[in-house]
């Protein structure tokens, strides 16, 4: 008799800035966002629209080529912008809120498939199961409210309204991650559910108290029981990624006094936690 053995694929993550996490088994994948364009400031302030040369660029340097989905954590500006072409390039399901089906449907794109994911239920993306869990955005929510109508190109930031957030749950035979695109919580959400890998948002949390942050680390990281935690969502999105990632100013958030309590807590959890690297595979 012949016994034959099979290797578990290994599952690989990689950061490529603001909430941008790929999750890999090497054959299939999901992406969170895929906002890769980062138009500046000034466009910001005037009209934007995806840079296909700058989408291009970092889906190379992330290795891919094809995708299962593209999950949407809501339909802001920094998280939805590209993702419509990046689901198309890719070959992906884009997935998310009604409001990021309307961003779909601005870009010509109806016919491209969509999933419109509902909190607790989860949904098959190649060798993956994304359960998406509802979330609140972080507190001083710029643009809120649902995207009505189609997102017609060049677009201005506020057009994209935030509508519902998520938090991503993406279990695979070889691992379960959860990536927590913004810094806010619905208290016992994620209560149930486990990962090994935790992605954070950090972006705001900064400009709340030490309890906040004590109780948002509770809330995600002690509901999940993780064994890495990195933070995301914490640099500048408005820096091409050609140049290396800066902080948000001061004035958006404080990163040292997030990071502060972060690396006390996770101290007394036992909790592996540092800043993802941009591009590195983990």
């Amino acid at each position: 008799m012949t016994f034959m053995l099979f290797s578990m694929p290994e599952l690989r993550t990689a950061f490529a800035g603001v909430s941008n996490v790929l999750v890999t088994d090497g054959t299939s994948g999901v992406l969170v966002d895929g906002f890769f364009s980062r138009p500046s400031l000034l466009k910001m302030a005037r009209r934007v629209a995806p840079d296909r040369e700058r989408i291009d660029e970092a889906l190379s340097r992330l290795g891919v080529t094809e995708l299962d989905a593209v999950l949407v954590a809501h339909s802001h500006v920094d998280h939805v912008l590209d993702a419509p072409v990046v689901a198309r390039l890719t070959g992906a399901t884009l997935a998310g809120s009604p409001s990021t089906r309307k961003v779909q449907e601005g870009y010509d794109l109806a016919a491209e498939p969509f999933e419109e994911l509902v909190p607790g239920e989860p949904v098959e993306f190649g060798a993956f199961t994304v359960t998406p869990i509802d979330t609140r955005h972080s507190a001083g929510d710029r643009v809120p409210g649902e995207i009505t109508e189609p997102v017609r190109l060049p677009a201005k930031a506020k057009d994209f309204k935030t509508g519902r957030c998520y938090s991503f749950h993406i279990a695979h035979a070889a691992g379960s991650v959860v990536v927590h695109a913004s810094a806010n919580f619905v208290p016992g959400a994620l209560a149930g559910h486990s990962a090994d890998v935790v992605y954070l948002g950090a972006g705001a949390a900064g400009k709340q108290t030490e309890e906040w942050r004590e109780e948002y680390w509770r809330e995600t990281v002690g509901a999940l029981g993780p064994r890495k935690v990195r933070p995301i969502h914490w640099d500048a999105f408005w820096r091409p990624l050609s140049k290396p990632l800066k902080l948000l100013p001061k004035v958006f958030d404080d990163l040292g006094a997030t990071m502060a309590t972060f690396e006390r807590l996770a101290g007394a959890d036992g909790v592996d936690l540092a800043l993802p690297e941009l591009w590195k595979a983990e």
